[in-house]
């Protein structure tokens, strides 16, 4: 079956980034686009093509919450030691320390996930932007669920109608050995913070409301089962959908420059962080997150 991705209502100057998941925007500034107070053209840009790259962006910490939050209603990350002082929407991912302290979270975002599938209304758009960037290293990895649920066999799409998982930021951070592991995991979570997480549930497969796309939703590390499905039999089924979504005709590998925006969807993406040699480069990154809505 040939994906074809929808083209946008208001369409910005693209070209593709990979055969079907991606676009470069070309020649936009989003400052203009904050003056204007309208990011329809990249809303309708990202619902095309589930990931839109903003090359060589010059943005304040004011600018890109500002520009974040024309997209929609922000949402706060739970580890707050991350947060940007002044600026508190923007969690913080850089090796760099000031005064013996790190200024962000060290290691984040290892291992294939969704953004904050563990919430109740999970992240509909998450936006990096690449303050300082590796020459080499710290890929970061997209694949489309959406495109790997289409080439499922019809059956097995039947199959999964009904199901819902298990999603659970505790069960990630505490429970989870394969995700301490890959990120290397130390910090605990303070009781007030896990009380902002409790565990919720979203179906298998979920329907996008800005294309109509439906798309697994796995959530990824924060999977912790399957309502009525033993634990290995979830398990089971979780890694057989993962390893077929990993086929590389639904994978872009976004290799970053200094002050590359970058903004996706994740109700029909997943994605993942790349290690780079922290002893020889720096690494800056500001990250916000738009809430979505709850899953359906």
């Amino acid at each position: 079956m040939q994906l074809q991705a929808q083209r946008p209502n208001n369409p910005l100057p693209t070209q593709p980034l990979s055969d079907f998941l991606g676009v470069e925007v070309v020649g936009t500034d989003l400052r203009r686009l904050i003056e204007q107070r309208d990011c329809t053209s990249v809303l309708d840009t990202i619902a095309a093509h589930s990931v839109v790259v903003f090359r060589d962006q010059t943005l304040t910490p004011s600018e890109f919450v500002e520009f974040a939050s024309l997209m929609g209603e922000l949402e706060w990350h739970v580890l707050d030691q991350y947060r940007m002082q002044d600026h508190p929407e923007i969690y913080v991912i850089s090796n760099i320390t000031q005064s013996g302290k790190p200024i962000g979270n060290p290691r984040d975002g290892f291992g294939w996930h969704t953004d904050q599938a563990y919430l109740a209304r999970p992240t509909a758009y998450t936006l990096l932007y690449g303050v300082e960037t590796p020459p080499e290293g710290a890929d970061t990895l997209f694949l489309s669920t959406h495109g790997a649920y289409e080439r499922l066999q019809a059956d097995v799409r039947r199959s999964l109608q009904g199901l819902r998982t298990v999603q659970s930021y505790t069960y990630m951070r505490e429970g989870n050995q394969a995700y301490r592991e890959s990120n290397k995991v130390t910090i605990e979570l303070r009781p007030d913070q896990r009380d902002r997480v409790p565990d919720v549930t979203h179906p298998l497969v979920r329907i996008n409301p800005t294309n109509g796309h439906a798309s697994l939703y796995l959530g990824g590390d924060s999977f912790a089962s399957i309502e009525g499905l033993e634990e290995t039999e979830a398990r089971a089924l979780i890694d057989k959908l993962v390893a077929h979504a990993l086929n590389p005709d639904f994978v872009y590998n976004h290799k970053w420059q200094p002050r590359d925006v970058v903004i996706w969807d994740n109700r029909e993406t997943m994605h993942t962080a790349t290690d780079y040699d922290r002893h020889r480069y720096r690494r800056h990154i500001w990250r916000m997150s738009v809430r979505g809505e709850v899953p359906f």
